[in-house]
């Protein structure tokens, strides 16, 4: 694989991760499942992990509830070696209810496993992510 063929890889690894925080902050779950692999599983903190239609279930029961607000992503690392690719990233944002309450002002980081299917597009397959504590949180 030439330098260009392999940025061009990133570019499209990195284009599904964009798509999860553009999804994300415009609350659009049908976006969201677009880009996860039939097999996906996700590892969040604090609950057991989710997959297939819990999985779903739970992505939409959040995509309702909040409003996300990202103040900031970062790509940390994405690397790409054959059908596999992982993206590591940090994030902040502050998380309102939609019926009203308190925002939530948080930040943290994250992993993903993303897998190339045979149509060549690059799907979510794993992502395990945590909040940083309050006392490593960026100034």
């Amino acid at each position: 694989m030439t330098l260009l063929e392999e940025r061009s890889e990133l570019q499209r690894v990195l284009a599904v991760s964009n798509e999860e925080v553009d999804a994300i902050r415009d609350g659009d779950i049908n976006r969201y499942l677009a880009i996860l692999a039939d097999d996906a599983v996700f590892l969040p903190p604090n609950v057991s992990p989710k997959s297939g239609d819990e999985l779903r279930h739970w992505l939409t029961d959040f995509l309702q509830r909040v409003r996300v607000e990202w103040t900031k992503f970062i790509h940390e690392e994405t690397v790409a070696a054959g059908d596999l690719a992982y993206h590591r990233y940090s994030y902040s944002w502050r998380v309102t209810p939609r019926s009203g309450g308190e925002t939530i002002v948080g930040q943290g980081k994250a992993l993903q496993i993303l897998r190339r299917g045979e149509d060549g597009r690059w799907k979510l397959s794993r992502s395990i992510w945590n909040a940083n504590p309050a006392d490593l949180a960026p100034q």
